[in-house]
């Protein structure tokens, strides 16, 4: 049974105090730890998601399968998430967002391990089920212990600084796959099973880090002044809220465009535009890249001009993007496209737990309403790569289905018009 720091994060932290010295002098030092804990979680989580994808042609020939059948590694993932996601939900709102968080740590890193023991597809479903559960826990305690530890008009930021994980934990997987491939001469001899081993260390390294990480003030205060079941069912029925539908129908379709792009861009550049297996990991790493810088500019505008127009702009340049990268064969537009691809599309999501977290103004059921709706959307998640996995059996399928993505984008600009504008908002 660990221990985890109880004691209320800072005040300063959670109230529109400005500070002379810059907003990072704003923030206090709770609230640090804070992002510093559920962004390494998330960091971690989505290592293990993006190796899978990263060496998903390998695992292909290793486990002698259909791409079809290499889809449903990704979408089982995605399935376990959608489920952890919301029971984690629920533990976070009664037991509290830190001890959550680290539960979810351990569940997905030890089923992360055990992947190397896998013999057969129907072990590795098994396994990625079971760590997708703790893969959609740690999203959700993460961003709603950030919510309601960051002061409203830096919400933004914190919710942007945490959800750069999603960037840095795609490059781990990059560039820990380019090194153990150099290191062992190929991934096919049994190197590919290290690349696991180190998915199963986040349990440990982040102890420590937990330790030191205080629970949510806001948490906190509702534990101590329950209004008791009357309250409940508010919330609860604030659940169903049309806001909180426009959000999750703005989530399904970013997640569907997301994961349909990024599952099968390694293989769509070396079917569609003959490049080698190295060269498109290269460009890969270029989308990763491009993910981080829209992350920073993010963190810099959220705050500023809002969720909604902040949004619309990045699914601006990710579908313009997205449209060189199907249609063009010249190298140095590829790449930019690629980078593009990662900023729209990939640094758009630094904004959602922010926006959700305010959607949701009552604590009493925050965790589990934002993932409902963050994790419930990742059906799209789920049925993304196996369509486009189907459609991708010739070269003119692949440019249909990265085509489809393209649709399905316009829906999730539609559902952000629809959505309300939540900058400011203050927690309760």
């Amino acid at each position: 049974m660990i221990t985890i720091d109880e004691t209320p994060a800072d005040v300063a932290a959670t109230t529109g105090v400005v500070s002379e010295k810059g907003w990072m002098h704003e923030i206090s030092r709770d609230a640090w730890w804070a992002v510093a804990s559920a962004g390494l979680a998330w960091t971690f989580e989505v290592y293990d998601l993006a190796v899978v994808f990263v060496i998903l042609p390998v695992l292909l020939q290793i486990f002698d399968l259909t791409k079809a059948e290499g889809s449903l590694i990704i979408s089982i993932s995605a399935f376990g998430s959608i489920a952890g996601g919301i029971a984690f939900g629920y533990l976070a709102d009664r037991y509290g967002r830190l001890k959550t968080l680290y539960s979810a740590v351990i569940i997905y890193s030890a089923f992360t391990g055990g992947i190397i023991f896998c013999q057969s597809l129907p072990e590795l479903l098994v396994l990625r089920f079971l760590g997708g559960l703790g893969m959609g826990g740690a999203w959700a305690a993460g961003a709603s212990l950030i919510a309601e530890t960051w002061p409203p008009q830096h919400r933004g930021k914190g919710g942007a600084i945490m959800q750069s994980g999603l960037c840095f934990g795609s490059i781990l997987a990059i560039a820990l796959s380019a090194l153990v491939t150099h290191l062992s001469g190929g991934l096919e001899g049994g190197a590919w099973k290290w690349l696991f081993v180190i998915g199963a260390l986040p349990a440990i390294l982040l102890y420590p880090m937990i330790r030191c990480t205080p629970e949510s003030p806001i948490w906190l205060a509702r534990t101590i002044t329950s209004a008791g079941d009357r309250e409940q069912r508010r919330t609860a029925r604030a659940l169903f809220d049309k806001s909180l539908f426009a959000a999750f129908s703005f989530i399904f379709c970013l997640q569907f465009v997301f994961w349909g792009v990024s599952t099968w861009i390694p293989t769509f550049l070396v079917t569609v535009k003959h490049m080698t297996f190295v060269r498109s990991t290269g460009f890969l790493f270029a989308q990763q890249l491009g993910t981080l810088a829209g992350f920073i500019m993010l963190a810099l505008i959220i705050d500023r001009i809002g969720r909604r127009p902040t949004f619309l702009l990045y699914l601006l340049i990710g579908g313009v993007a997205l449209g060189v990268l199907i249609f063009t064969m010249q190298q140095e537009l590829l790449l930019l496209a690629t980078a593009l691809v990662g900023f729209g599309l990939g640094g758009i999501f630094g904004g959602l737990g922010p926006f959700l977290a305010e959607i949701l103004k009552s604590s009493n059921a925050r965790a589990l309403g934002m993932a409902i709706t963050y994790n419930g959307g990742r059906t799209g998640a789920l049925i993304a790569p196996v369509v486009v996995g189907l459609l991708g059996s010739t070269e003119r399928g692949f440019q249909m289905g990265m085509g489809l993505v393209g649709v399905v984008l316009m829906g999730a600009m539609a559902a952000v018009l629809l959505a309300p504008e939540t900058k400011g908002t203050e927690l309760e």
